[in-house]
């Protein structure tokens, strides 16, 4: 199939499974419940989303530090905006990683440590995200919600797999190097790089227990975010609720079946929450709220990509 093919099935199916959503859910309740929203609320999930972008951010810089390199935080900063940017509009929820490790590249003096930070930082992220979710989903919600065992599944799964690409992140890379050796040696520099900085400073005891510090403290961020968007839709009660669901279909929206995950990311908060009885309106806002920080934060990385398009080396 070609690639224009591929992307046209992928707007099909955006558009077929935002139109279930919009059927299944009641959209009078929904627009009752946006127009509660008071102007406090959207100021702290404003508040929230630019802090949880922020010490991403610092993660990141953090592990290029352990790399041995020291780019300017602002410049990091406005790659992961247009990197965000991307994420937005791609076909896959992952190109704007890549989008944000070529223009970091150009300011390090190893171009392969751009690569190599952002993809570790984002694995730390996915595996504190998903460890949050089995952990709760394990304990239960208690005698009033009862967890669904596929939900309880699905969640555990997601973390078990999570970490053993945490701890072996080298590995497909090492695997892509001996090909790479084999038939395109010169294209091997670059995923060779990658590969002794995952065996090498980022798998490090301090390394790895520092960029799950700050992926913890980003993923509390983000669970606060959604926990304060259903207090400002007027549906309090639902916190652990949330703090199984959100981080499954978060990780499940990373499957590339639609534009940017668009569709499936709101087919997903409707149905994994709907099965931990949150309703479907509630549901649908707080997806909503997500699909708002993220197009705010796209803007912005938009406005960086046209004002500043990278520089060509950084000391």
């Amino acid at each position: 199939m070609s690639a224009r093919a591929r992307t046209a099935l992928k707007a099909a199916l955006t558009v077929a499974i935002l139109a279930v959503v919009l059927w299944k859910v009641p959209l009078r309740d929904l627009g009752a419940r946006m127009a509660r929203l008071r102007a406090s609320d959207i100021a702290l999930l404003t508040a929230l989303t630019v802090a949880q972008v922020s010490f991403a951010v610092v993660r990141w810089h953090r592990l290029l530090a352990r790399l041995g390199e020291r780019p300017r935080f602002l410049s990091l900063y406005g790659d992961a905006l247009v990197g965000l940017t991307y994420n937005m509009f791609l076909p896959t929820t992952v190109g704007g990683d890549v989008v944000r490790a070529l223009r970091a590249r150009r300011r390090v003096s190893k171009p392969h440590r751009a690569w190599s930070s952002s993809l570790f930082e984002r694995i730390a992220g996915l595996l504190a995200m998903a460890a949050s979710g089995a952990i709760a989903a394990s304990i239960g919600l208690g005698a009033d919600v009862r967890v669904p065992s596929q939900v309880r599944v699905l969640a555990i799964v997601i973390a078990v797999a999570l970490l053993g690409v945490f701890f072996f992140a080298a590995a497909p890379f090492r695997v892509l190097l001996r090909l790479l050796e084999r038939r395109l040696p010169g294209a091997a520099d670059d995923v060779r790089g990658i590969v002794d900085d995952l065996e090498g400073p980022l798998s490090r005891k301090g390394a790895r227990m520092e960029a799950l510090a700050w992926s913890i403290l980003v993923q509390v961020l983000g669970l606060l975010f959604v926990i304060a968007g259903a207090r400002g839709l007027d549906a309090p009660g639902h916190e652990l609720a949330l703090l199984i669901g959100v981080p499954v279909v978060h990780v499940l929206s990373m499957v590339p079946i639609t534009l940017g995950g668009l569709g499936l990311r709101e087919g997903l908060f409707v149905g994994i929450l709907g099965m931990l009885a949150v309703p479907r309106d509630v549901a649908l806002g707080l997806a909503a709220q997500w699909l708002a920080s993220s197009l705010a934060f796209a803007i912005a990385g938009a406005i960086v990509a046209v004002t500043d398009p990278g520089p060509v080396t950084e000391p």
